[in-house]
């Protein structure tokens, strides 16, 4: 079993050509021929309490390489040729805070200059606004890595972060490691109580309320089981909410819905209800009940959303689709038997042949009785899917997203804006070229965050001012929010003060789930004796359970004790057939030379689930190790395709590619792992293959520098020594090509020995 690192950049910098997809005509006040301000956008504004920006710009003229900065609010400069070498910057704490100081609600206009021996050469300004309205709350949200598939697959990767724009540190992590799917969650306003889609003992209609304190607790006394309306019949509980008082919560039940995946890693996923009556359960009475108005079953009532005083409910509805089209009585699986109406069914939406369009209505709640649904004028009717409604805390406001069709990770959707009792609606002006949703209002009604794909597949966050007239201003980027590798996404602001300590404690998981979380939570902090243990109570706790035998076997074989590893790999597979055990499986027969089985097991688990990297990793080793070059790298592109972030598979790749003399692409590939920061031992090999493919390349400045770098990491490398000995004889700098051929000597290369002495040296 090849250890597998995944590793998370724990920072990310936005790449300029990612920023120039959103850049138009009106992003810049002055462009000259050579210069362009990518970021930010011009006419933008930035809360008075959010932590500098990073500007970018491009230049065409590559023999620029200073810049100079000047900051100017109307007449007066607040900040005069402060010089970069870099094409970004970001003002300090203490020069951003002097522009916010001099600049509430006027404009700010940022200029770069581009010199050249003193010469101005191209120059290009910006101007944007600070307001003094604050955001004054910080965003809880989810972060997930792509495609849904892998994130569904391996659901200990997903992570809920909390974080504020006023804190220069990233957002940190409230909940991760959990060993079940969480999804959408809702705050009452007073920023007091969670709720929160869990599952809970295989229950996917689960539902976690909780108060707010230093440690939030998700026990089993917070759970609610929305399939306990239907007599035990599946339900997702889909997209909850819960009320302003803290009383209720309104979600879709009775619903079946498409969950389609999708190979397109921007939008993986095709997911709508199309059946379903929206149902309230009371925290009071511990009762559930129909909302009256909202439970027609001829259509499809969903996506609800309580107006800040309670007395409405905002829903989303459209015709629904029943078993005798769709095949599904509940949820979005049919019954064996029902398949292939299922397939020809959800084919019509995949090809688009069909599509789905919702409206937005609005129904008092009167206490719980209900009443007649109106559509919402301007959100409804319009030849258009509109959904996600959300009501401004002062009441006034209702936006939401339209799209051609469905709903959820639509290409096409973007933000409108509408007097919350429906009127002219208004396409809003922060809305970028790809994917606009998952808003949520600030509490004072003065922000909203939203998310996009403008910049990657992996959706970011971005914000944008809502003046009192409904109009809003081109949006900023919360680049501190944003994680490499996974997107963001159903962000919500919570009336609370930002507590960087505050913490979601799942304990309505089951003992083993504990035990499994534990554990791992020990190997992950390299406590092997202690993961072991805890693996082992599992074991003896649950034996009839496949996972304690799986994890405590890949401590055996961290721990070199294969044949025990071994042993528990069997009865992992005997009780449960997982396309990952198989790969554990396959890796440590590949550890031990049996090379057969290994390519077997490897096999299996592919054909198990063609999605996960791993086994086309190990398949690539297994072929270089036979030096069937070719052959690895036909499976370790296919590892990279499907992800391409783990160091081992980069470095592999790179070696199969320079022995397939492919040295482009083994210079890339070496590039690429060493991004991903390996470990010592493995940055030093790393660098030297490197080095050797860029000297057949002809690049010897570059291959020196790489034997170079190996020697920062390692001093004592006798090769690196020596090769590094031969390139400074090819560029003529004598003295330290021998000094380095020397030391290579010394360390006892047989090459650099052989050379002193055929040259007399």
């Amino acid at each position: 079993m090849k250890k597998i690192i995944i590793t998370s950049v724990l920072l990310v910098a936005l790449g300029l050509t990612a920023y120039l997809l959103l850049v138009n005509k009106n992003d810049v006040s002055r462009v000259s021929q050579e210069l362009t301000i990518t970021y930010p956008y011009s006419n933008s504004v930035f809360p008075s309490d959010i932590t500098a920006p990073t500007f970018h710009w491009t230049d065409n003229n590559e023999n620029i390489k200073v810049w100079h900065i000047s900051v100017l609010q109307g007449d007066v400069t607040l900040l005069k040729s402060v010089l970069v070498k870099d094409k970004t910057w970001r003002p300090s704490a203490d020069e951003w805070r002097l522009i916010i100081d001099n600049s509430l609600d006027k404009d700010v206009t940022v200029t770069v200059e581009g010199y050249q021996k003193s010469k101005n050469l191209s120059g290009s300004s910006v101007t944007f606004k600070i307001s003094k309205d604050k955001v004054e709350a910080p965003i809880f949200y989810r972060a997930v890595p792509l495609p849904f598939k892998f994130a569904r697959e391996n659901l200990k990767n997903v992570r809920w972060h909390m974080g504020s724009v006023s804190e220069e540190a990233q957002p940190h992590v409230m909940l991760d490691n959990i060993p079940v799917c969480a999804n959408c969650h809702s705050f009452t306003p007073n920023g007091k109580t969670i709720a929160m889609d869990v599952d809970a003992r295989d229950d996917k209609g689960a539902y976690a309320i909780s108060s707010i304190k230093k440690e939030i607790m998700l026990d089993e006394d917070s759970i609610i089981h929305w399939s306990d309306f239907q007599d035990g019949h599946f339900t997702y509980g889909l997209l909850s909410r819960i009320s302003p008082d803290g009383r209720y919560v309104v979600s879709t039940l009775r619903d079946c819905e498409i969950f389609v995946d999708r190979k397109d890693l921007e939008y993986s996923q095709l997911f709508f209800p199309f059946k379903g009556v929206l149902t309230v359960y009371d925290r009071k009475t511990k009762k559930y009940f129909e909302l009256e108005g909202a439970n027609d079953t001829s259509l499809v009532q969903s996506n609800p959303c309580w107006s800040p005083d309670g007395k409405f409910i905002y829903f989303t509805r459209a015709k629904a689709r029943h078993k005798k089209e769709s095949g599904i009585q509940h949820g979005s699986v049919p019954k064996k038997k029902d398949t292939e109406v299922y397939k020809v069914f959800e084919g019509h939406y995949l090809n688009r042949d069909t599509l789905i369009k919702f409206d937005i209505c609005r129904i008092p709640f009167n206490n719980g009785k209900g009443g007649k649904a109106e559509p919402v004028a301007g959100a409804s009717q319009n030849g258009y899917s509109n959904y996600f409604p959300k009501i401004s805390p002062d009441g006034k406001w209702l936006v939401y997203t339209r799209a051609e069709s469905f709903m959820l990770l639509q290409k096409d959707s973007k933000l409108f804006i509408v007097p919350a009792e429906g009127g002219e609606p208004r396409e809003m002006t922060c809305n970028t070229g790809n994917m606009n949703s998952w808003h949520s209002w600030s509490p004072n009604s003065k922000w909203l965050v939203f998310s996009t794909k403008a910049l990657s597949p992996y959706t970011q966050f971005f914000l944008t001012h809502i003046n009192s007239d409904g109009t809003d201003s081109r949006p900023v980027y919360l680049e501190k929010f944003s994680f490499d590798k996974f997107a963001n996404n159903i962000p919500e602001f919570v009336d609370m003060e930002y507590d960087n300590k505050l913490k979601i404690n799942p304990t309505f998981l089951s003992d083993n789930d504990f035990l499994i979380r534990a554990g791992e939570i020990k190997l992950k902090e390299g406590d092997l004796d202690g993961a072991f243990k805890t693996f082992d109570k599992a074991v003896k706790t649950f034996p009839k359970e496949s996972e304690p035998y799986f994890k405590r076997g890949r401590v055996y074989f961290e721990k070199n004790q294969l044949d025990l590893a071994l042993k528990d790999l069997n009865k992992a597979i005997s009780i449960d057939k997982k396309a990952l055990y198989y790969t554990s499986r396959g890796s440590l027969f590949l550890k031990r030379g049996q090379t057969e089985k290994a390519m077997a097991d490897l096999n299996r688990s592919i054909s198990l689930d063609p999605t996960n990297y791993e086994p086309y990793t190990h398949l690539g080793i297994v072929f270089i190790n036979d030096r069937k070059y070719n052959k690895a790298k036909e499976n370790l592109l296919k590892s990279v395709k499907i992800y391409c972030e783990d160091v081992y598979t980069n470095y592999y790749l790179g070696v199969a590619s320079f022995f397939t003399k492919d040295f482009n692409q083994a210079d890339k590939s070496f590039s690429d792992a060493l991004r991903l920061n390996p470990d010592k031992s493995l940055k030093t090999v790393i660098f030297k293959m490197r080095g050797r493919a860029r000297l057949q390349l002809r690049n010897e400045n570059g291959a020196l520098q790489d034997f170079e770098m190996a020697l920062r990491v390692s001093p004592n490398d006798k090769k690196a020594h020596y090769m590094r000995g031969r390139i400074l004889l090819d560029l003529n700098r004598k003295d330290e090509a021998f000094k380095s051929l020397r030391a290579a000597s010394q360390l006892g290369s047989v090459e650099a020995r052989k050379f002193l002495s055929k040259n007399n040296l």
